[in-house]
């Protein structure tokens, strides 16, 4: 036998060490979720005007750290730097409308500090 196959002598560390991975908390990854459903309703108001291409840009990046539930450093930096660009666009474009994703941004930025560490 060998490393990768074993006949369950010596214990097999192969399943214990897959499933030994941190996750992201629960509560936290509730947070990233509402954050993509808060950004739901401005995309969906913009996608009828002329504002569809920023509001579907601005819309885009918000669920990205849901894709990093395996790997809390990677969602904690995602939903900061994600949020915080958020509320940068939402400021510079306040005219055109991006203000209504700021409850998405202040969503993200609070995702990571919720929850057990």
């Amino acid at each position: 036998m060998n490393a990768f196959n074993s006949d369950g002598e010596g214990g097999d560390t192969m399943g214990a060490t897959a499933d030994a991975r941190p996750r992201v908390h629960g509560i936290k990854r509730a947070a990233a979720v509402l954050a993509a459903l808060a950004a739901l309703p401005p995309l969906l108001l913009g996608i009828g005007t002329d504002l569809a291409g920023p509001a579907l840009l601005t819309a885009l990046p918000v669920p990205l750290p849901l894709l990093l539930g395996r790997r809390p450093r990677a969602f904690t930096w995602a939903c900061l730097l994600i949020g915080s660009a958020l509320c940068v666009w939402a400021y510079v474009g306040a005219l055109a409308g991006m203000f209504l994703f700021l409850p998405a941004a202040f969503l993200l930025l609070i995702a990571p500090a919720v929850g057990p560490l």
